[in-house]
């Protein structure tokens, strides 16, 4: 039995179990499923819950399914050696993968072209500070991937039994408990990075072959199979350069790359990987102060009323189906930070990020406009590398609008107000962005049509949340263009791999099945279930 109960924002545990008594009788035993604040009406803010007479943990339930399947396998294996998988990615769909292998009795290779998160962590700082970015360890690149530098948010749209497990598994490694119940659960970029490396250095202490510095740069096939794989040392200077592995006979080469990894890319188009080019989403940063946000979403007198209440989120959308046109909010970070996510010095690009606790004085968010294939074509741009030129030729823009040749530091920004009405803007306002800025007129650098909608779509939102598009403090930053991955790696539907190379699976966001860190770890879990399952099919 599932329902609903809405209590005042201020209540106890006590009101809780009394109005749960209510529904179950005294003394029925219960389970929170999820815990949302409702803000629809700023004088008469709720907290739902949605309960559950089952209290049984569905995490449980997949524990006990993985013990069976490991005692089919050791019943397939017996006391012969088993296939070594490679696993190329640290970010959550390489992990979780890694570790539902490992639960397996397996001991795959994790391969992550950037460094441990705290040599990352020091990249970061210097890259913030003056300038200097590491192509291969920045807020994209090294232990954890993308995530660990975007909010830590686990909000995801999909279902999959998988996800009870994937939380289970955060809170394990550290993550609050609250996290399983929460309806928009968040980790910050604080506890997400403490967690992935707890889960890093656990599975290798538990004979997990994690590398660092380790970008696969190459491979070999035969009869439709990969082979061989090339790798290269990153960080050359500490050791050696390039180093061949032989995959086992029924290895498989999980590939979670990531969805700016584009050299990866271009190193399977090389190959004849079968991709396509994939609708993905180009806008800006909109950055308000906290307080603001606070005050549209919970009313000016939110501090008096609700003690307490965590910093205000939204989400956005706006859709004219006729035009096959959208604009919407995306990743959005309340009491955070703007952040740039550039991954070469050839663009730059933008993201946001903020901590558990998201006491920051600014909150953002992206604000982008879907961009279909259709539009690509229309514009010009065709083929399996289409999205992917679109990108660049906007970063390219950004880049030089505000930075020198072979520099990407510097963010453009402009007004929201001089943005909307495609006029200069004199000076930055304050912001919580984390790398030098510059006043920029980011209107003229954005195509027409994206611009367009954004102007149109903005306005409405304003509608929604009063002040959201005319307050004097909003700004935009970009370019927001790594919503998700350029290409879809094709794979097959129910097996999952490559529908080129049958040992190549293709897993979460880079692969373009993913979007988000508990969709692509619930993917990473998904690839490595397909492959195993070939064993136990066997063994039954």
């Amino acid at each position: 039995m599932q329902f609903q109960i809405s209590l005042p924002f201020v209540h106890t545990e006590v009101e809780l179990h009394d109005a749960v008594a209510q529904r179950l009788g005294s003394g029925g035993a219960y389970r929170v499923l999820k815990r949302s604040i409702d803000a629809r009406q700023h004088w008469n803010i709720k907290v739902e819950y949605s309960i559950s007479s089952d209290t049984a943990d569905p995490a449980d339930e997949i524990r006990s399914q993985l013990r069976q399947q490991s005692a089919r396998l050791q019943q397939y294996f017996g006391n012969s050696t088993r296939p070594v998988p490679v696993v190329v990615g640290s970010g959550p769909g390489g992990l979780f993968c890694a570790l539902w292998l490992h639960l397996h009795g397996f001991s795959p290779a994790l391969l992550e072209q950037g460094p441990p998160m705290r040599e990352r962590v020091r990249d970061m700082a210097r890259f913030m500070k003056r300038g200097e970015l590491d192509p291969y360890s920045n807020i994209c690149f090294g232990a954890g991937g993308a995530g660990t530098y975007s909010d830590g948010k686990l909000i995801t749209r999909i279902r999959s039994p998988y996800i009870a497990f994937v939380m289970a598994t955060f809170v394990e490694y550290g993550a609050p408990e609250d996290i399983r119940t929460t309806y928009n659960p968040h980790l910050g970029s604080n506890l997400i990075r403490q967690c992935i490396t707890r889960l890093i250095d656990a599975l290798s202490l538990q004979g997990v072959d994690v590398r660092y510095n380790t970008r696969l740069h190459d491979f070999q096939s035969a009869a439709g199979a990969i082979t061989h794989l090339m790798l290269q040392n990153t960080r050359p200077s500490r050791g050696r350069t390039e180093e061949e592995m032989v995959l086992d006979v029924g290895a498989g080469l999980f590939l979670a790359c990531g969805h700016s990894s584009r050299e990866t890319y271009a190193m399977l188009r090389t190959k004849s990987v079968e991709m396509e080019a994939k609708d993905f989403a180009v806008g800006v940063r909109v950055e308000h102060p906290a307080r603001a946000i606070n005050e549209m979403q919970y009313g000016a007198a939110y501090q008096e009323k609700y003690p307490g209440i965590e910093t205000a989120q939204y989400k956005l959308a706006k859709t004219w189906k006729d035009e096959d046109r959208a604009v919407y909010s995306f990743c959005m970070c309340p009491g955070g930070y703007v952040l740039n996510a550039s991954t070469g010095t050839d663009g730059v690009v933008t993201n946001g990020m903020s901590n558990h606790l998201k006491t920051g004085r600014f909150s953002n968010a992206a604000m982008v406009v879907n961009v279909s294939r259709t539009d690509l074509a229309r514009l010009g741009y065709d083929g399996p590398d289409a999205s992917l030129q679109f990108q660049k030729e906007i970063e390219e823009r950004f880049r030089a609008a505000s930075n020198t040749q072979g520099r990407s530091n510097i963010v453009p920004s402009q007004r929201l107000a001089d943005f909307l009405a495609g006029t200069a803007s004199k000076g930055a306002l304050p912001t919580s962005c984390l790398n030098p800025v510059a006043p920029v007129s980011i209107h003229a650098l954005l195509p027409a049509f994206i611009l367009d909608a954004l102007r149109k779509g903005l306005p409405v939102f304003d509608r929604k949340m009063r002040g959201f598009a005319t307050h004097e403090h909003a700004q935009v930053f970009g370019a927001e263009t790594r919503t998700s991955s350029p290409y879809r790696i094709l794979r097959d539907a129910t097996q999952l791999h490559s529908t080129t190379h049958l040992n190549l699976y293709p897993v979460g966001e880079g692969a373009g099945y993913a979007g988000g860190i508990t969709s692509a770890a619930v993917d990473g879990i998904r690839c490595a279930q397909a492959w195993i399952g070939r064993f136990i099919e066997t063994a039954c």
